[in-house]
């Protein structure tokens, strides 16, 4: 498939997600499946380039609008053609210009926003050097030409517009750095360049992070703009690490360690695991090092009975289930059946036989137990809520939830999130353990819940995570010792954005 026709698919699909509140990775997925003559090169490049672009959006949505200004004159020649054509279609026609100046922008200087390896997807795609930019623009724009219906030339223009536009743009963020004045104009600037809602930004800085400056926020927005690793957790019960890491060798899948969880393998490409036999026979599961973190903070002990009370898929159910060795029991409760009717299997094919699920019906939080888990009253050793909330920490998987996340949605999360578990909490025994998570980096989804909860819980107090992590000999970077309330960050610990709260029911 040549460029001019990749650009266009590309296009399509960010359409395609932009108009839609469906999952991006779903709608591809759709979208690959209906048009089977799209190759798996061509599909990795489209994926590649598309998530990039949803990643970096707001970077290189600001360099396409102002390189199209220098071609104003064919664009808006092409755009009444194509009404012409096509009969009072010409909104289509504008956003077929400003998606592909999106897609064609990423292309080019996608490397230096530090959304991914973009360069490296054109060279293995379309056989274009890193090194040779003057290429890269020459075929960018004829191809942008081509798929616009514009002259070469204009589409030359344009892609020389784009490369000046980012350049002038990221001097500017050099000179606010440089100065420290972080005025009106310099904080929408920011947000442009750091593709993140300028409120969010701000909500990093104002002393609700560990770093607590712009520069901490700034930092914290540039880590997310990357694409995230695969990462798997080794079943305990079935291998250890160094084994599986020399099976995935042997299938010719290049895999490393995790940095902080003796159970986590990270692969930096893309590949099918789902066709291996480690995925098939259960040997490894797919979840991210911070949520396995999370097993590691609750540091089951053996016959302890366990609630999950937002179970989902539960990836977390598995992992404590592999930490008790299947001494206890695991009860996995969630509302939603699509999400939970796959652990028994998944159990099964792990090798545990000490989790139980329960599909609850009542969706609505009440100030008692479900009466499914009624009989659970006061008598877990530990309750693990992982409350429903933004995403924001796993925006480099899912980059639309900081787009479509407002400040009212944050609140009526907030608000959700405390009833949650409040509620859950009633299922503790006395001297129990309750683990608050979330995947968001919100403050108002993390420390502020748990500080309402303590607030409305006096029998329930904080407990130092450190010494916990320890009896795993995992050590957390800027974890104080004393500390209950842990964010995990890219920027930091190199995992998705997470948040974990030990409390300890007095």
């Amino acid at each position: 498939m040549h460029l001019p026709s990749l650009l266009g698919h590309s296009a399509q699909l960010l359409r395609l997600i932009d108009h839609s509140q469906r999952p991006a990775d779903v709608l591809a997925s759709e979208y690959f499946r209906a048009k089977k003559y799209i190759g798996a090169k061509e599909r990795r490049f489209l994926s590649s380039v598309v998530f990039a672009s949803l990643r970096g959006r707001s970077a290189f949505d600001f360099c396409a609008r102002e390189a199209l200004r220098s071609i104003a004159l064919e664009v808006e020649t092409a755009q009444e053609a194509f009404h012409r054509e096509h009969k009072g279609k010409k909104a289509s026609a504008e956003l077929l210009f400003h998606e592909l100046g999106i897609i064609t922008a990423c292309a080019l200087v996608g490397n230096q926003v530090g959304v991914g390896n973009i360069l490296e997807s054109i060279e293995q795609t379309l056989g274009i050097a890193h090194q040779d930019l003057e290429g890269r623009i020459i075929a960018l724009g004829e191809a942008f030409a081509l798929r616009a219906g514009i002259a070469t030339d204009a589409g030359v223009q344009f892609v020389m517009a784009l490369h000046d536009i980012w350049s002038a743009l990221a001097e500017e963020i050099e000179q606010i750095f440089a100065s420290e004045e972080f005025s009106e104009s310099a904080r929408e600037l920011l947000a442009t360049r750091f593709a993140t809602p300028r409120w969010m930004l701000e909500a990093w800085q104002e002393g609700t992070t560990e770093a607590g400056d712009w520069f901490g926020a700034v930092e914290l927005a540039a880590s997310l703009l990357g694409a995230a690793p695969i990462p798997l957790r080794v079943n305990t019960l079935a291998a250890d690490r160094e084994t599986v890491l020399a099976l995935l060798r042997e299938d010719g899948i290049h895999a490393r360690p995790g940095r902080l969880s003796p159970d986590a393998i990270l692969i930096d490409r893309r590949v099918n695991l789902t066709g291996t036999n480690l995925y098939r026979e259960g040997t490894v599961e797919i979840q991210d090092e911070a949520s396995q973190l999370a097993g590691f903070a609750l540091a089951p002990e053996a016959g302890w009975r366990i609630l999950d009370a937002c179970a989902g898929a539960g990836g977390k159910a598995l992992h404590i289930g592999a930490l008790l060795k299947n001494r206890g029991e695991i009860i996995a409760s969630d509302t939603e059946y699509q999400r939970l009717k796959e652990l028994p299997l998944r159990a099964k094919r792990g090798g545990l036989s000490l989790i139980s699920t329960v599909q609850l019906t009542d969706k609505k939080a009440t100030d008692t137990l479900p009466a499914q888990l009624a009989y659970l009253q006061a008598s877990c050793d530990a309750v693990v809520v992982d409350a429903p909330c933004s995403g924001i920490g796993t925006v480099r998987r899912m980059p639309m939830a900081k787009w479509r996340l407002t400040p009212d949605i944050l609140r009526k999360h907030q608000r959700k999130q405390f009833d949650i578990v409040n509620l859950y909490a009633n299922a503790v025994k006395s001297g129990g353990v309750l683990l608050y998570l979330t995947c968001s980096l919100m403050p108002q989804e993390n420390s502020h819940v748990v500080r309402e909860f303590l607030a409305a819980n006096p029998d329930f107090t904080p407990e130092a995570l450190a010494p916990v992590f320890a009896q795993s000999s995992i050590n957390i970077p800027s974890l104080a010792p004393d500390a209950a309330l842990l964010t995990l960050t890219p920027a930091q610990h190199g995992t998705d954005g997470f948040f974990m709260a030990r409390l300890r029911k007095k």
